[in-house]
């Protein structure tokens, strides 16, 4: 199985070049990887003739590579084409082990930079940003040629956020119709997924489009970094709250936190939109230090705004909590059973039955008066197609205001990979019309697609959905994706980003994964959050 690459060069391509990769399959890895991704810089001169960045020389400076013209004379002639500017050239190299799994490739020769490769594939390209873009579309399509991966719907559109691009091409053309020339002219986009881009940008757009002229209309977040039990498919660091020996150390100083993003709102006179408590698992903390944190997390945004708890696992919720999230002006519930049947909630990890589910259900919904999100993921190991009709039936018979639909992503870092269950997850025909029919039921049920966004490594290339009943779409999921609207975040792992001007520049801050590093760097984090909202917001 050829599942991983490493990449030498240019950062800017770089990252290009991971989310091509990713969009095939291939993990970034330095132990003798299946394939070599190798890109040269080169100049030309004043006299005409091509230099190679001394830069980039030092890639290989101890191991006298040669010039990459001089190994792969295919590419001079596109270069000589060239009148100025700088030259990407990429090279793609196979481990021996893997030439005879690949499908024909143009070149085959032993590689005079590694030992036991050999180069089948050279591009060159422009060292800008449209340049780099057009390379990551070329190797993207070359990957898919010789491993033998299908076209995606999405054609070489592999971004996380499509419908950011949409909304960006909605803003430049000024007409739908434009836009769509535009994604299927450049990415070779299906017509399917063009219409459900079109859909959901369409129902975004009053969200999104009036952002420049609220800049003190922000979002906030807040993340609990442990659960009860660690789901196979998941590859978030977050810890069992069970092992972690201070936890009260930890909820001393998240109080911490949220007292001073309640100063810095007041500070700065600024309007919470919405409020989503994540994770992890919030409620996978102790009744009374849940109590207290929704509660002073409710004292941040105005009762009635979107605040949205995550409940993922219905056995770690109970009467107490449901009661602290009625006090605390709480108007959305995320219960997540990831799918109806008892068998594959175990191979998964899960750590309730089908009957608890629906308890816990049944009882927020007669308790409460929140609107409530159901979380489904197809292409579960040993899933079926039945399967998913099964969980369709469950959304018919409890109506919740929001389901969203994951299409499974195999994480490295995750216990599934790996694992005996990797092999047996479902085919990506059989995702895709496990896809396909929900899709379609949800739409007879009368829900909406109202958000999305893509994961690398997802099967089939597909993505998320988030649907709706009409007029019950989640703010904060919206403004989230779309990146328009500054949201604060409060937690370990989380992300604050500052949004600024009309191409929506981000200022970002990383609150450390590491519980103990977040308790300990406490001073230093709010400060530098303050000193980035200061200058933020400093003319304002």
């Amino acid at each position: 199985m050829h599942n991983t690459y490493s990449y030498e060069g240019p950062m800017e391509l770089g990252s290009v070049i991971a989310h091509q990769c990713g969009a095939v399959g291939l993990f970034s890895s330095k132990d003798n990887p299946d394939f070599i991704i190798y890109v040269s810089d080169i100049r030309k001169s004043s006299v005409g003739s091509y230099i190679q960045d001394p830069f980039l020389n030092e890639y290989r400076q101890n191991e006298s590579a040669p010039s990459v013209l001089v190994q792969s004379g295919d590419i001079t002639s596109e270069l000589e084409a060239e009148t100025d500017g700088t030259q990407l050239v990429v090279q793609l190299f196979c481990h021996t082990r893997v030439q005879e799994e690949l499908l024909e490739t143009g070149i085959q020769r032993p590689s005079e930079l590694y030992a036991d490769y050999l180069h089948i594939w050279s591009i060159s390209g422009k060292d800008t940003v449209e340049g780099r873009k057009l390379i990551g579309r070329e190797v993207l399509s070359e990957l898919r040629r010789i491993m033998g991966v299908r076209t995606s719907l999405w054609g070489t559109l592999v971004g996380v956020r499509p419908t950011k691009l949409t909304h960006k091409l909605w803003d430049s053309l000024g007409d739908l119709e434009k836009v769509r020339q535009e994604l299927e002219s450049t990415h070779s986009i299906s017509h399917v997924k063009w219409k459900l881009l079109e859909q959901v940008a369409v129902l975004e757009r009053p969200y999104v489009a009036h952002v420049q002229q609220s800049p003190k209309e922000i979002s906030l977040y807040s993340g609990i970094p442990f659960c009860e039990t660690h789901c196979t498919y998941c590859s978030f660091p977050y810890g069992l709250i069970q092992n972690y020996g201070k936890v009260q150390d930890f909820v001393d100083v998240y109080h911490r936190d949220i007292e001073h993003m309640k100063r810095l709102v007041k500070t700065h006179s600024l309007e919470v939109q919405s409020l989503y408590m994540g994770g992890g698992t919030p409620t996978s903390l102790g009744d009374g230090d849940f109590h207290h944190i929704v509660h002073a997390l409710g004292d941040v945004i105005p009762k009635g705004r979107e605040f949205t708890v995550e409940a993922g696992r219905p056995d770690s919720l109970n009467a107490n909590k449901v009661q602290s999230i009625v006090d605390a002006g709480v108007t959305r519930i995320s219960l997540n059973p990831q799918t109806m049947q008892d068998d594959l909630l175990r191979i998964i990890g899960r750590g309730h039955s089908v009957a608890e589910f629906l308890s816990i259900y049944e009882y927020v919904e007669s308790h409460t008066n929140c609107s409530i999100n159901m979380d489904f993921i197809a292409g579960l190991p040993r899933q079926t197609v039945k399967n998913m009709e099964e969980n369709v039936q469950y959304i018919e018979q409890l109506r919740p205001h929001n389901v969203t639909v994951h299409t499974l992503a195999l994480k490295k870092g995750s216990p599934l990979y790996g694992s005996s269950f990797a092999k047996e997850i479902p085919s990506e025909d059989m995702v895709q019309t496990m896809l396909d029919e929900t899709h379609e039921a949800l739409l007879q049920l009368g829900y909406i697609p109202y958000y999305m966004y893509r994961q690398q490594y997802m099967v089939g290339q597909m993505e998320n959905i988030g649907y709706t009943l009409p007029n019950y779409e989640s703010i904060y999921n919206i403004q989230m994706i779309e990146e328009r609207q500054s949201i604060l975040s409060i937690g370990p792992g989380s992300v604050s980003k500052w949004i600024d001007g009309a191409d929506f520049r981000q200022q970002k801050q990383y609150m450390p994964k590491d519980v103990d590093t977040y308790i300990q760097d406490i001073q230093r984090l709010l400060e530098k959050r303050d000193l980035l909202s200061n200058e933020h917001w400093r003319d304002s």
